[in-house]
């Protein structure tokens, strides 16, 4: 899994070997570029049992307040190493926002827009182990509400993998256009646009994974056969779930989707693996320039597992074999030229945007403009 690094609260080369088949230094010699093969076999089983993996985490945690029992997690999104937050429905499909603060002197927040903006102490005083489970028990402020929350510890640290990116259709009689969004977009704006230190496309930020898949997947169902635009509308900061990510963007590809970056949208890492599955790619340009690295709208990095960088692993890894055969699906025979220039392209912790002849050499972006007057 690609590490997630640009968040809202977080503020190698191996890969050429030169070969000669003489001794001679006069002698000119022949480097050959080594690359990871691009022969790995998706398939509907290995899906599957992906999203069954994963919805064991939709299930690890129980909110009881004013009344009522939250219980489905919907999305989730980890803000920092203590700070994580949580949108949970009901039987009935009401939701609400979930701020838990895992550290020891804590405070949580609840938050419903227009309806509830109710904290309480989560900390250790209120806070009982057993078994496997944490239990807290506390009254909100300041409205005094009894609060009941209860998770698995050994799964809520993953919750995060299943992602916080919106799917919204807008039907026309051409064309289904499927928009993106940050499902705590009113969350982060309500606590956190005063923060002079956050910009504001950063309010808007969201990431991917099971529950992109999930959705999608059911938009496919809807509108089977029809015309389809994925738009990417806000900041998706890549993706927490890289294997599920890449069954997204076979399925975008499967059913002959295009994809497009919205003047209010940018895509970096996993984001930018989804934009490659359009068949047609179209970048709106936020600005009016000529470099289209200046709006920081299609970004690149390596990945890390643990300490160790992708170029540590061996390219006969199956993470580089599965990354290559998705981009020669997706780029053809650029594709797994792509890839290794994304490894090079900036360290784990980093970021690179991509250039206008980086996006030529790649054959990334099939077209780009700057509308003035929209």
């Amino acid at each position: 899994m690609k590490h997630y690094k640009q968040w809202l609260f977080a503020a190698s080369l191996s890969i050429i070997a030169g070969c000669n088949s003489g001794s001679s230094s006069s002698e000119t010699k022949t480097v050959t570029r080594v690359k990871p093969a691009a022969d790995y076999n998706f398939n509907d089983e290995e899906i599957a049992k992906l999203v069954n993996d994963r919805e064991q985490y939709r299930n690890s945690l129980d909110l009881s307040f004013d009344g009522t029992i939250y219980h489905h997690i919907k999305f989730a999104q980890q803000m920092s190493d203590d700070l994580m937050v949580v949108k949970l429905a009901d039987n009935y499909d009401h939701d609400i926002d979930l701020m838990i603060d895992f550290s020891d002197d804590a405070t949580c927040i609840i938050y419903k827009k227009d309806k509830y903006k109710e904290v309480f102490d989560c900390g250790e005083f209120n806070k009982s182990i057993t078994g496997d489970s944490t239990f807290i028990q506390s009254t909100s402020i300041p409205h005094m509400n009894n609060v009941m929350l209860t998770y698995e510890n050994d799964k809520i640290e993953y919750l995060p993998v299943i992602g916080s990116t919106l799917l919204t259709v807008e039907y026309y009689s051409d064309q289904i256009d499927i928009l993106t969004s940050s499902v705590f977009k009113d969350f982060y704006n309500e606590f956190l646009k005063d923060n002079q230190d956050i910009p504001e496309r950063d309010l808007n930020r969201s990431s991917l994974g099971l529950t992109t898949y999930q959705q999608l997947s059911d938009i496919v169902q809807d509108y089977y056969g029809q015309n389809m635009l994925l738009k990417f509308d806000n900041h998706i900061g890549g993706s927490m779930d890289d294997d599920i990510n890449m069954y997204t963007g076979l399925m975008i590809r499967n059913n002959h989707m295009g994809t497009m970056v919205t003047r209010n949208g940018s895509v970096f890492s996993g984001g930018t693996d989804l934009f490659t599955a359009g068949e047609e790619r179209i970048l709106e340009l936020a600005q009016p320039v000529t470099n289209i690295e200046l709006t920081k709208q299609v970004g690149v990095h390596s990945w890390a597992e643990d300490d160790k960088t992708a170029k540590e692993f061996p390219f006969t890894d199956l993470s580089h074999r599965k990354q290559a055969t998705y981009f020669a699906k997706m780029l053809g025979n650029k594709g797994v030229d792509f890839y290794l220039y994304t490894l090079d392209s900036a360290p784990a912790s980093g970021e690179h945007w991509v250039t206008n002849d980086e996006s030529t050499k790649y054959g990334l972006i099939s077209a780009s403009y700057y509308e003035k007057n929209k």
